[in-house]
């Protein structure tokens, strides 16, 4: 055999080896996909484009840090959704969520939380069925609003349930219209640890979804349904502000409510003045031309009111690897809320402190001794009380 031929044979080797070369990478690249798309060692499933890597999005930095964070709110989404699914309970993304999805199909760039809504009845299925269906796993739990103490309440409140953490008369002055004060519940994933820009210290913080309500908002077309409006803002105040309506009262300030009625309401522990607040919108709830969340047209006083008729359906918009339900109206909601939605404003986040990969509990462990200095009733620092020096 000649020189000619054992070269052909050579080379029809080689090709025999790449093509085997070739198939082993084909292999290993499918092996690759399907791994990436397989829940990692801490059991959580993927929903992030590139989780691993930064990338610009209309012109902000997102880490793969703030990825993780999103692909744990994707988590409670689902987890929220499966919920809601099981208990045929009707819910809608809204805020920045709802906003997401509209604009970029995914996460607004700076935003770190998810926002969900229901009406009022839905709303107080779900606080019905929860506990229950999160009974037996560690993962997820629930945040209410209600669950503290006031150090302002009278000495009897405040020896009701004492394993409830209290809340400073600093820190209720600070935040007095945000958490705890806020009427929202919260689902949040136990594994991770999310700390607010600010020295809200007794307030449990894991990222979170939050789970808002839609009640009848005014213009009513009704004078009872305005009479018990008018009777729900007083309770939330009453609940929020309580110094500030014993003094309207005792000013002979003018309510819906009857003084002595608002007086009892008063001598309750926060907890109980919440609770029976959100029993009263339930009973009266009654369908209407507008709805909103009852804190907009209060203590917030923003103002936001949508119109029924755009909840009356569901749409799924997409979002980052799945989908969402939206109002029917959603354009119209976001008007409502925004203005010209479809302009980029950036906003700060609610946090530059967070983890999905140390679960609250550690954290606080090992800052229990940092100390917020505050100033001008803003926290501008800590200082560290270590005598160990550790």
């Amino acid at each position: 055999m000649g020189k000619g031929a054992n070269r052909l044979d050579a080379i029809t080797h080689q090709n025999e080896l790449l093509k085997e070369q070739n198939e082993l990478l084909r292999e290993q690249i499918e092996l690759l996909k399907k791994s990436s798309s397989q829940p990692k060692d801490d059991g959580r499933e993927i929903f992030i484009d590139n989780i691993d890597r930064d990338e610009m999005r209309s012109g902000f930095l997102v880490t793969s840090h703030r990825k993780k964070l999103w692909n744990v709110e994707i988590g409670l989404i689902n987890e929220f959704a499966r919920i809601c699914k099981k208990h045929n309970i009707r819910w809608f993304t809204i805020g920045g969520t709802l906003l997401g999805a509209a604009r970029h199909k995914g996460f607004i760039p700076w935003d770190d939380d998810v926002d969900v809504i229901m009406f009022r009845p839905d709303y107080e299925k779900f606080k019905s069925v929860i506990e229950k269906e999160l009974a037996n796993q560690s993962t997820f739990r629930m945040w209410y609003w209600f669950n503290y103490r006031l150090e302002s309440d009278n000495e009897v409140s405040q020896s009701v349930d004492p394993s409830l953490p209290l809340i400073s008369k600093q820190q209720q002055n600070m935040y007095p219209t945000w958490a705890p004060f806020y009427p929202l519940i919260r689902l949040v994933d136990s594994r991770t640890t999310f700390m607010m820009n600010d020295a809200r210290k007794n307030v449990f913080y894991s990222v979170w979804l939050d789970i808002l309500c839609l009640d009848p908002c005014p213009p009513f077309r009704d004078k009872k349904l305005q009479r018990i409006f008018a009777a729900a803002c007083e309770l939330l105040f009453a609940t929020v502000f309580p110094e500030r309506i014993k003094e309207a009262i005792e000013n002979n300030k003018k309510f819906s409510m009857s003084p002595d009625a608002l007086l009892k309401f008063l001598e309750l522990p926060y907890k109980a003045k919440a609770q029976r607040l959100e029993a009263f919108l339930a009973k009266h709830f009654d369908k209407t031309q507008h709805v909103s969340e009852i804190a907009y047209q209060t203590i917030q006083r923003k103002g936001y009111t949508y119109e029924s008729q755009d909840f009356e359906d569901v749409v799924y918009l997409p979002f980052e690897k799945i989908e969402v339900p939206a109002p029917v109206g959603w354009e119209n909601v976001l008007k409502a809320r925004y203005g010209d939605w479809r302009e980029l404003v950036a906003k700060w986040p609610h946090s530059n402190e967070y983890s999905t990969d140390i679960s609250y509990k550690e954290y606080f462990q090992s800052v229990a001794k940092r100390v917020p200095i505050i100033q001008d009733n803003r926290m501008v620092g800590f200082k560290i009380n270590d005598s160990e020096g550790t």
